[in-house]
């Protein structure tokens, strides 16, 4: 306990240098550049003109016909161009094997694509699956040259959807007490039918969805996640760096040896590394906390857990194939602006590039974002950050016994 105690002390002591001071300073220095930034533009007038968005409507029924027709009526929007199939044909807008539209850097140069928004796909059977929970997600594609106009139609598009959803949670639930828990398809599709306009006119009906006002609030709260995000982002990555640095070159000469050899063990020498990054980490969140005020719930603070010991099992996994310091620290940099720039906190992920997405997919920041703003309490965000620990984890441990290993071969030739 005493030798825990005296690493744990060890590690506090040599992270508080000028740059460690400094690294746990910068999350809540830029928290408060920004909130102060957001709070200025707040203050500002702004008077968003109606903008054209397109709509491809795969389900193609009279449900699908009656949304649409529906959200002309939305003074938002200018215009509404509705997709089909020949349609996406004839101008060569790409589509994958599903028959879904695939996002591109060009997608919106074609024609019946120019100048909108954004383009929302109405999937096969969506509101018959819906009943059931069987439902793919509704697909927003947003146009990066107009990312004010695609933000406040991704937030109008959630906000129908989530109305929608309880909607349909109650219309199933009330069908289902009436039937006794028995379900006849042809029977099941005429209740919906029945239903559908009672839906929509629940959801298209409460013109608070599309209010100014509470479209900037939603997008207010939205950049306030995004900054928490990437402050929590900075710290969980640069703390966790800043204490394990030292491992590759205590590895290189024989430290870790030496201190087994001593009554220590290599699990003691992480663990007091791990307990230093936590004491570290809550000290720098805790300035971040009190500057943006966040909404925690169980799954967020959850997530804030799981995202620093998937940040620090990171940075402990490239300490196992880096050989010193300085290689350790540029792979660091390396990964946390690859973390803040793909993982959607500094951009909105929606219009990144598709290589860029795919290394945002593999980032904390996303998940940590995506627990943080989840409306309802999904734990699978943070089962994501689980599983970017275990996989580094993994990675750690391989490469030990691949160093192990390596090594013995060595000896043994040399004998």
């Amino acid at each position: 306990m005493n030798s825990l105690k005296a690493g744990i002390y060890k590690d506090i002591c040599l992270f508080l240098s000028v740059s460690g001071i400094l690294s746990l300073l910068l999350p809540a220095l830029v928290a408060a550049a920004l909130l102060l930034g957001l709070n200025d533009a707040a203050a500002v007038k702004t008077n968003v003109e109606p903008f054209p968005i397109a709509i491809y409507d795969r389900d193609d029924t009279l449900m699908s016909r009656s949304l649409i027709s529906q959200l002309r009526n939305v003074e938002l929007f200018s215009h509404i161009t509705v997709l089909n199939a020949e349609k996406l044909a004839a101008a060569s807008i790409p589509a994958d094997e599903s028959g879904a539209i695939e996002a591109g850097d060009k997608l919106f140069d074609a024609a019946p694509l120019s100048g909108c928004a954004a383009v929302i796909t109405i999937p096969y059977d969506f509101f018959y699956d819906a009943y059931t929970g069987d439902e793919e997600p509704v697909s927003v594609i947003l146009n990066g040259a107009m990312p004010l106009e695609g933000a406040i139609t991704s937030s109008l598009t959630t906000s129908v959807a989530d109305i929608l959803n309880s909607e349909r949670a109650a219309w199933y639930a009330a069908y289902s007490l009436k039937n006794g828990g028995e379900f006849d398809r042809d029977d099941f599709a005429n209740y919906c039918a029945d239903a559908s306009a009672s839906i929509l006119d629940s959801a298209l009906g409460r013109r608070s969805v599309i209010k100014n006002t509470n479209i900037k609030t939603e997008i207010s709260t939205s950049v306030k996640q995004s900054f928490f995000t990437c402050a929590c982002s900075m710290l969980l990555l640069f703390v966790p760096a800043g204490v394990l640095k030292t491992l590759p070159d205590e590895r290189r000469v024989g430290l870790a040896g030496r201190l087994i050899s001593i009554g220590g063990s290599v699990t003691g020498l992480i663990l007091s590394k791990l307990i230093a990054s936590f004491i570290l980490c809550s000290a720098g969140l805790a300035p971040v906390i009190a500057i943006l005020r966040p909404q925690l719930s169980l799954v967020s603070c959850s997530a804030l857990l799981a995202a620093f010991l998937a940040g620090f099992a990171l940075m402990l996994a490239l300490t196992s194939v880096t050989r010193s310091t300085e290689q350790f620290m540029l792979g660091a940099g390396l990964v946390t602006a690859a973390s803040l720039l793909f993982g959607g906190t500094i951009y909105p992920a929606a219009l990144l590039p598709r290589f860029a997405s795919a290394i945002g997919d593999v980032t904390i920041p996303k998940y940590l974002l995506a627990a943080l703003t989840a409306r309802k309490g999904e734990w699978k965000h943070v089962l994501s950050l689980v599983m970017i620990a275990a996989a580094a984890l993994a990675v750690y441990f391989f490469s030990g016994a691949v160093r192990r290993s390596l090594k013995a071969r060595k000896g043994a030739a040399h004998a």
